[in-house]
């Protein structure tokens, strides 16, 4: 499905989507913020959408979706722009599932998205998450743990999506993880 064109044709459900899970679309993809030629990337990508701290969604050159945020993060998040959908929605803030220590095995990781996302719907709009995800034709019984594999396997394949800062003084810093 098409969800980036649904929300483009939708300004409402766009902004519904922008307040639920910190994501705003931009009109159309641009270039990445490099932080005035400061900031490069292991690999070509364009941004097409970016969070309220300053952080970017981007597209990169084999379709998987990187993100990089304002605080020095990097990496690889989705392996295509739907799955990066279902993880937004399904997870609500997978800013608050990298602990790697929690994917060691199935139910492990079953009881951290059970935890994590009970702990977040209870202070998200519920009604207004089940009018999106309707819009959306997506299903209201996701499951995170599994939404969430497919995060953990995007962010750890070969080539990583990796970001690097230019200091002054010429040394390169490469931005961490998102996982940690």
């Amino acid at each position: 499905m098409d969800y980036l064109k649904i929300l483009h044709e939708d300004s409402n459900l766009a902004a519904d989507f922008d307040a639920l899970f910190d994501f705003f679309l931009l009109d159309e993809p641009t270039e990445r913020d490099e932080i005035e030629g400061k900031c490069t990337f292991s690999m070509d990508g364009k941004a097409f959408a970016r969070d309220g701290a300053g952080g970017e969604y981007h597209q990169l050159e084999d379709g998987s979706i990187g993100y990089v945020s304002s605080e020095g993060q990097c990496g690889r998040i989705a392996e295509s722009v739907d799955d990066l959908i279902h993880l937004l929605v399904y997870s609500i803030c997978w800013h608050d599932y990298c602990d790697s220590s929690q994917y060691t095995d199935r139910s492990t990781l079953e009881g951290y998205a059970n935890e994590r996302h009970d702990e977040i719907a209870s202070y998200t709009e519920m009604d207004v998450w089940e009018t999106v995800v309707k819009a959306l034709g997506m299903n209201s019984k996701g499951n995170v743990a599994a939404e969430l594999q497919k995060f953990y396997d995007a962010a750890h394949r070969e080539p990583l999506y990796q970001g690097f800062y230019h200091e002054e003084d010429g040394s390169i810093t490469p931005y961490k993880s998102l996982f940690f």
